[in-house]
């Protein structure tokens, strides 16, 4: 089947995923996304590269638009991107596909927010300095391919130091939140 005709039938249940990725404040990489729409009855005629194709767009749409954002690189695949849903999506017959997963009686307080957000930055910092590592063993063994592996290497490493920097502002917020007592 064609990219044409996957929209009509796959769209719904990508809003639908995405809805539970951001109600459960889940990371996801496109072929995580597309393996769990093949499981779905009504998308199982479709290849799983057209399928991939697909979520691929639709990723980048909504990352252009801000609702989804890259977030590092799954540690155990390939280089591939780990997104996260910035915005919730509804899963309804709206497809305009932004609308809070969670009620309005979830809100929890902004502290708490900042200590997830800060946990998680954390674990990607030790998942990219986990690489940094695994680069530079590769590096010492293979003295040979290092000028080829110093442009990811370098990329990494840039990924880690953004990572830290935005971890710090995480930590500067809180300070300051927790000098005034807000619990906002």
């Amino acid at each position: 089947m064609s990219r044409r005709q996957i929209y009509p039938v796959a769209a719904e249940p990508l809003n639908t995923l995405l809805a539970q990725k951001a109600h459960n404040n889940a990371s996801f990489t496109i072929c995580e996304l597309r393996d769990e729409l093949l499981e779905q009855p009504d998308l199982a005629g479709f290849d799983q590269r057209t399928l991939r194709i697909f979520v691929r767009d639709q990723i980048n749409k909504r990352v252009k638009r801000g609702d989804v954002e890259r977030v590092g690189l799954h540690p155990c695949f390939k280089r591939r991107d780990l997104f996260q849903v910035v915005k919730a999506f509804n899963s309804g017959n709206d497809h305009s596909g932004l609308e809070s997963a969670k009620d309005s009686t979830d809100v929890e307080p902004l502290t708490t927010q900042l200590r997830r957000d800060s946990e998680q930055l954390r674990a990607q910092m030790e998942s990219s300095h986990l690489q940094l590592q695994a680069l530079q063993e590769i590096a010492d063994k293979y003295p040979d391919v290092r000028d080829k592996i110093a442009p990811v290497f370098e990329g990494e490493k840039a990924q880690a130091r953004a990572l830290g920097e935005k971890l710090k502002a995480y930590a500067k917020v809180q300070q300051m939140l927790a000098e005034v007592g807000d619990e906002a």
